[in-house]
């Protein structure tokens, strides 16, 4: 909430006449509510937060809570005066579905495959009645929606396949910007954070930033670092991520003083991202993998950063076909790990610039809240002269 939607939705407010209230039903601490409280007040967004219960069982809470929600979202849409309700993903959608009407416009947020990821991912089963249940909601909103965004152009033709192509016209592709301040190279911090890691100038820093587990490709970037590694003795590799514990007893014993595990603040990523030379971004291509925009691919491209990245990823495919100095892993590929270590050894004088060109181009915060507000202009009378909610 903090990192990816306040930043958007701030961005769309400085940009335009629309006015963000965000509603998060969540299990959250109170101090970690307090949070983002705290970040929603600095960047001028309303945000309330809805417990989700656990009592007297975690499944039986999370119902009485959705059926809370509603009665709860039909009271704030109608006090604040709401223009457009914008559900994100299944379980918002479940409770808009059951709103009772009224004089607002619903955008669905249909952020990513959600059911298909838990399918492929968390051994939901497509046959299971809970599968088949959140599927129909998903598609009654599809249905009722007055518009609907996606974080990729494949997500769009997938849910067409589910409503019928005649929908086509209130489907758009928004994507996941970052600010391009924030993110960019820092030179000095280079030979710092490069220094904390015994690296010199000519030894390559191999960098990944983000979650851990075997759809984030592990196994991959460690085959690829050590094959490169048996060659080029000195070379490194730094890992942030918010669960290093995965890590502990995967490392080979060979590698140990040459990868690194970090967790480190959120402030401090550009810092480390400036002293790579090679950023990992493999993801495993199954189904709902089509419907993604990864965050962390932006991140590196706006660092200028050579970067091995998966193909059958969301459209990022069509995108680093155009980057210089990038590498599309293609994992239906028996030579695709021997072709990323050749990518990483051939490379020569990097076009950091024009990466970071095509960083900007295709995940700025500005290139964000543009999309945004090109789909919210859909559902609204852009030349009212009162702000839009």
């Amino acid at each position: 909430m903090e990192g990816l939607f306040l930043p958007i939705f701030n961005a769309v407010q400085q940009q335009s006449d629309y006015q963000f209230h965000v509603i998060q039903f969540t299990w959250g601490t109170p101090e970690r509510l307090a949070v983002t409280q705290r970040k929603a007040h600095e960047l001028g967004i309303t945000y309330t937060a809805k417990t989700i219960l656990r009592k007297p069982n975690a499944t039986f809470g999370s119902v009485f809570s959705l059926f809370k929600g509603i009665r709860f979202l039909n009271r704030y849409v109608k006090e604040h005066e709401i223009d457009i309700v914008m559900p994100r993903s299944t379980l918002p959608a479940f409770m808009v579905n059951r709103m009772g009407k009224g004089n607002f416009k619903i955008l669905f947020d249909a952020d990513g495959l959600a059911l298909d990821e838990r399918v492929d991912f968390s051994g939901l089963s497509r046959d299971s009645r809970q599968y088949r249940f959140l599927k129909s909601e998903e598609k009654k909103m599809l249905r009722k929606a007055d518009s609907v965004i996606t974080r990729s152009q494949k997500a769009i033709e997938i849910h067409l396949k589910t409503i019928g192509n005649e929908n086509l016209e209130k489907f758009s592709v928004v994507s996941n910007g970052r600010n391009t301040d924030f993110f960019k190279p820092d030179l000095e911090q280079r030979t710092i954070v490069r220094s904390g890691f015994a690296c010199s100038d000519t030894d390559r820093l191999f960098v990944y930033c983000g979650s851990l587990g075997a759809q984030y490709g592990w196994r991959e970037m460690l085959e690829i670092f050590s094959r490169y590694h048996n060659r080029n003795q000195k070379a490194k590799f730094l890992i942030l991520t918010g669960n290093p514990e995965f890590t502990y007893g995967k490392i080979p014993e060979l590698l140990n003083k040459n990868i690194f595990v970090k967790k480190v603040p959120f402030e401090q990523v550009p810092n480390c991202l400036s002293a790579a030379d090679v950023a990992f971004a493999i993801r495993e291509p199954k189904y709902s993998m089509q419907g993604v925009a990864p965050i962390k691919l932006g991140e590196y491209l706006l660092m200028g950063l050579p970067t091995i990245a998966s193909a059958g990823i969301g459209d990022s495919e069509d995108i680093l076909t155009r980057v210089p100095d990038c590498f599309l892993f293609r994992h239906d590929q028996k030579s695709a790990i021997a072709n990323a270590v050749t990518f990483v050894e051939q490379l020569g004088e990097v076009k950091h610039q024009v990466i970071r060109e095509y960083g900007i181009r295709y995940f700025s915060m500005e290139k964000s809240a543009v999309s945004y507000i090109q789909s919210l202009n859909k559902l609204t009378d852009i030349c009212s002269k009162s702000p839009q909610k």
